[in-house]
C-alpha cells in the first residue's frame, strides 16, 4: 500500500480511512443495543480483536490493520481509564469489525458534566498517543508510524464535532445544547467535503438525536409546567439527555478545555500532514 498525500492521495487518505475512521470510533453508539445481547460479547473482549484485525488487513494490509487497531485502542482505553476512575464500572473494550471498538460503562454518569469528562477522555488520550507514535515515527523514520500518528490526529479531530454520536457530541451538550446545531451542519460539511455518503448517514443519526434532544426538553418543559403526564416522567435518568445539567463554572471549564483540545488535535495533524508531504515521496 502506498502512501500518498498529494492531490487525489490525500482525498483517499482522508476519504477512506478518516470516514470509515469516524465509523469505526463511534458509529457503535447507535447498534450496542442490538449487539449487547449477542453471547459473543462474553468473549468479545478476547476474539474481537484477533477477528477486526484480520478484517482491516483484508481492506488496508497488516501495518495498517495494526495501525487501526492500536488507534481505536488508545482511544477506548482513555474513556476506559477515566470511567474507572469514576467507579462507571466499564467493560474492557470490544471491537467489532468494520464498526469500531466501545467500552461499555454498567452505570450512567451522575451529571452532563462528568459525562461530557469521559467523552472528552477519548481524544485526549487518543490524540496523546498518537503524539508518541508519530515522534517515533519521525525518529525512526518509519512511515507507517508517522502515517499512523498523523491519521490518529485527524480522527480524534473529527470526534470533536459537537454533534451526536461523536464525542463531541456529549462534550458539548453539556456547555449548551443548542451548540449541537452548528454541530449538524459541520457534519452535512463534512460529508459533502469528504464526498462521503457513509459520514452523510451518521449526519443522519445526528439530525435524529437533536430531534430527539428538543423533543425531550419540550416534554421536560410541560411537564414541569403541568405535571408528569406517566409514571415515565417520574424515574430515574435514562439518557444523557435526562442527566442534571453542568454548573456555569463547569461549562466555562469544559468549553476550555474542548476548544484547547481541539486547537492542539488541529494544529497537530497539519503539521503531522506537512511533514507527510515533505517526506513521503510524490508519485
Amino acid at each position: 500500500m502506498s502512501l500518498k498525500t498529494d492531490g487525489n492521495g490525500k482525498k483517499t487518505v482522508l476519504g477512506s480511512l478518516g470516514i470509515l475512521g469516524v465509523i469505526l470510533l463511534k458509529f457503535k453508539f447507535y447498534i450496542f443495543a442490538g449487539l449487547k445481547a449477542l453471547s459473543f460479547l462474553k468473549v468479545g473482549w478476547l476474539l474481537s480483536p484477533i477477528i477486526s484485525i484480520g478484517f482491516y488487513a483484508m481492506l488496508f494490509g497488516w501495518p495498517y490493520a495494526i495501525a487501526i487497531m492500536v488507534l481505536l485502542l488508545i482511544h477506548e482505553m482513555g474513556h476506559y481509564i477515566w470511567m474507572k476512575a469514576l467507579g462507571l464500572n466499564p467493560k474492557l473494550p470490544i471491537f467489532i469489525p468494520g464498526v469500531g471498538a466501545y467500552v461499555a460503562m454498567t452505570k450512567l454518569p451522575p451529571d452532563q458534566a462528568t459525562h461530557a469528562w469521559v467523552a472528552l477522555a477519548g481524544p485526549l488520550v487518543g490524540g496523546l498517543g498518537c503524539t508518541i507514535l508519530f515522534w517515533l515515527g519521525a525518529h525512526s523514520g518509519n512511515t507507517w508510524l508517522l502515517a499512523a500518528g498523523s491519521t490518529g490526529f485527524f480522527l480524534n479531530l473529527m470526534q470533536l464535532i459537537p454533534a451526536k454520536p461523536l464525542d463531541g457530541g456529549f462534550v458539548i451538550q453539556a456547555v449548551s445544547k443548542w451548540l449541537l446545531i452548528p454541530g449538524v451542519a459541520i457534519m452535512l460539511a463534512a460529508a459533502y467535503m469528504l464526498q462521503s455518503v457513509l459520514l452523510l448517514i451518521i449526519s443522519g443519526f445526528s439530525i435524529l438525536s437533536l430531534m430527539h434532544q428538543f423533543m425531550t426538553m419540550y416534554k421536560k418543559a410541560d411537564a414541569a409546567k403541568y405535571g408528569p403526564t406517566s409514571a415515565s416522567e417520574t424515574t430515574a435518568p435514562t439518557s444523557a439527555v435526562d442527566l442534571t445539567p453542568a454548573t456555569v463554572p463547569q461549562r466555562v471549564l469544559i468549553a476550555f478545555a474542548y476548544l484547547s483540545l481541539a486547537g492542539m488535535l488541529s494544529y497537530l495533524y497539519w503539521l503531522s500532514h506537512n511533514n507527510l508531504i515533505a517526506i513521503v515521496p510524490h508519485q
